[in-house]
């Protein structure tokens, strides 16, 4: 099984008990593609790790929850990573391919995972 089915198994998964909604699946396996254009080599633990958090946070959008904000420090740190750049732009770019308007916060965890992935 390749990377690819791994991660789309995952989301089945999550959208089969109901954690996640279609919308969110979808939008989703639309990411796992283009994450994988970009980075055809990703370690499958932060494959995971990224598309996980971005189904769950786009589902807490869609549910009304609110994330808690990425610490101040954590965020700085993360900001002079020599892919941060990188991360920011892959993200905006992920973001315009749905609807679901993700908060401040949940954008920051983006990067985040986005800088682990490329790292």
């Amino acid at each position: 099984m390749d990377l690819r089915d791994i991660l789309n198994q995952r989301l089945d998964i999550l959208e089969e008990n109901h954690v996640i909604c279609k919308k969110v699946a979808d939008y989703s396996r639309n990411i796992v593609d283009r994450i994988l254009e970009e980075k055809p080599d990703a370690e499958e633990n932060k494959a995971a790790m990224f598309i996980t958090h971005l189904a769950m946070a786009g589902q807490r959008v869609l549910d009304g929850v609110v994330e808690h904000p990425l610490d101040n420090t954590l965020l700085d740190g993360i900001k002079k990573e020599p892919v941060y750049q990188r991360a920011e732009m892959l993200k905006e770019e992920l973001l315009k391919e749905t609807d679901i308007q993700f908060p401040e916060a949940e954008r920051n965890f983006l990067t985040v995972h986005l800088c682990n992935l490329l790292s």
